[in-house]
């Protein structure tokens, strides 16, 4: 069984990224003239281009006796987690996400935390059921 994030959560994601970007470039807009708003352009790239499909490439996949999370584009990056050292699970919406239907995933095992960012609500509320019963759906 596999999950994966959406678009729709991703950019929602990197769109609060991009939107503390703006509000901390918006004081120095009155002193300077240029570098606020070329350093506010580089933000809204980094945003968009770069975290936002790093979001998108996150995956979960649910197997026998281990869970294995993906993410990253370029750099891709794999963990892989058996169930018996999963301690448990976090699921957090905004307002905002629950208008779009998206969430965060916080996965919690004995070595490590992972997060994954703009997950959809029914998607997270089926892996944190399926992983509450040992990887077994009853």
């Amino acid at each position: 069984m596999e999950f994966s994030v959406d678009r729709k959560g991703a950019l929602l994601v990197s769109g609060w990224f991009a939107a503390a970007g703006i509000v901390l470039c918006l004081p120095f807009l009155s002193l300077f003239s240029v570098s606020p708003l070329i350093v506010l352009a580089v933000w809204l790239f980094l945003c968009f281009a770069v975290l936002a499909p790093r979001l998108i490439s996150a995956a979960i996949r649910v197997g026998g006796n281990h869970l294995t999370v993906r993410k990253g584009v370029f750099f891709p990056v794999t963990r892989r987690i058996p169930l018996r050292f999963l301690s448990g699970c976090h699921i957090l919406q905004s307002p905002l996400q629950r208008m779009t239907g998206t969430c965060l995933f916080i996965l919690y095992s004995s070595g490590c935390t992972t997060v994954l960012a703009g997950l959809r609500k029914e998607d997270a509320e089926l892996l944190s059921e399926k992983l509450s019963y040992g990887g077994k759906l009853l």
